[in-house]
């Protein structure tokens, strides 16, 4: 124990005189939580910009408009006189959509057919092309069916009457977990942890390849701390230690600050957490082992871990994915960890259900853990000659 105690503060000495280790377990990714708080601190998109393309010029189309522009959503930006003036609009990127209200308009709804307006929309970001698709459809329906009950009243029928002549049959639409489509729930949740999980094994790696890299005296460690396993266990720990106060920090601006609710137990996801570092760790750590070179034990880091984020069911549904999509994704810690995070922060997941993240976490870390201790293990066998001859050399 006291060989390991000694490695942990030995570790802790040498990240205070490595800049990059600084660097990489603090400075970047305290930087790059900070960034992406700022960037979508403000959670829901609203006031997208709106063309309209106004071909009838009637009342009816001026009230679609007006309704339009008062949508929280989206606002009108501009009034196109063509389609195609309406799509450079877009192309431009001065607008995320285009309200093409034809000719008719109003002419059609007074003899009772059904008026049709078409929206274009840019989908290349869904979500906002989801704002501005709901915002123009609610415009439409409410000046419609506003026009709706003014004639039937006009006909003669009641208040009542006209109203539910107008809506025949009602439809109650409830969002779960995420209502307000806030992208602060939605993806910065996951976009911290993508950015830990990253960071945790590559200061890893590089941690490793200080004492055991070609050129290094790979023996003084293990000396120091009593064998290659607490030598090993004093290169993670501490870093380990930095990543979970690296991450609780995030935590405390996501969940305190930006109001993200957080309605399971705290216990379970600091479970999950420690379990989640862990394994980016051993990831960074057996690259290196495997390699014995940092540059190519880096790029491995960065081919497994950097396009994580599209596996990991936040972009696309897991289950939508091809089976070896989805076999590699269930291999990658951090997309247990955010199913934790999401179970127990927004969907206040049962503790029944929410144990099983936190189980794939602790069998993809004693899975890596496993290799690990084989590799220190084939080291071993590597150094025990080297300091037998070092031995009669000194005697």
């Amino acid at each position: 124990m006291s060989g390991l105690v000694t490695a942990i503060r030995r570790e802790f000495r040498l990240i205070r005189r490595r800049p990059a280790l600084i660097g990489l377990t603090v400075v970047l990714p305290l930087a790059l939580c900070v960034l992406l708080a700022f960037v979508f601190r403000s959670g829901v998109a609203t006031n997208l910009p709106v063309a309209v393309v106004d071909l009838d010029r009637s009342s009816l189309s001026r009230q679609v408009v007006r309704m339009l522009d008062a949508t929280p959503d989206v606002e009108v930006s501009a009034r196109a006189d063509s389609l195609p003036e309406a799509r450079s609009l877009i192309l431009s990127g001065r607008a995320r959509g285009a309200l093409l209200l034809p000719a008719g308009f109003e002419r059609d709804a007074l003899r009772g057919a059904r008026p049709e307006a078409v929206i274009f929309y840019d989908n290349q970001h869904m979500s906002a092309g989801s704002v501005v698709a709901r915002g123009a459809r609610n415009a439409v329906t409410a000046a419609s069916g506003g026009l709706s009950v003014s004639l039937r009243e006009a006909q003669g029928a009641g208040s009542l009457q006209a109203t539910a002549a107008a809506q025949p049959m009602l439809l109650q639409t409830h969002a779960l977990f995420n209502p307000a489509l806030d992208y602060v729930d939605f993806l910065l949740a996951a976009l911290m942890p993508a950015v830990i999980q990253l960071m945790a094994a590559a200061a890893t790696t590089y941690a490793v390849s200080l004492d055991f890299g070609p050129g290094r005296h790979a023996r003084v460690l293990p000396r120091l701390a009593g064998g290659l396993l607490p030598a090993m266990l004093g290169k993670l720990l501490p870093y380990t230690f930095l990543f979970m106060l690296i991450l609780g920090i995030s935590d405390v601006g996501l969940y305190g600050w930006l109001g993200v609710p957080l309605r399971g137990s705290l216990l379970l996801m600091g479970v999950g957490a420690a379990l989640f570092i862990i394994a980016c760790q051993l990831i960074g750590a057996l690259c290196f082992l495997l390699t014995r070179d940092f540059a190519r034990a880096i790029s491995f880091v960065g081919v497994i871990l950097a396009p994580a984020l599209g596996y990991m069911g936040i972009g696309f549904p897991r289950e939508a994915m091809p089976p070896l999509a989805q076999a590699w994704s269930a291999l990658i810690p951090g997309t247990w960890y955010i199913q934790l995070r999401i179970d127990q922060s927004l969907r206040a997941t049962p503790m029944d259900l929410s144990v099983w993240p936190v189980l794939y976490l602790l069998a993809i870390a004693v899975a890596l853990g496993l290799i690990v201790l084989l590799r220190l293990d084939r080291m071993r066998s590597a150094l025990a000659p080297a300091t037998a001859r070092t031995a009669r050399r000194t005697a």
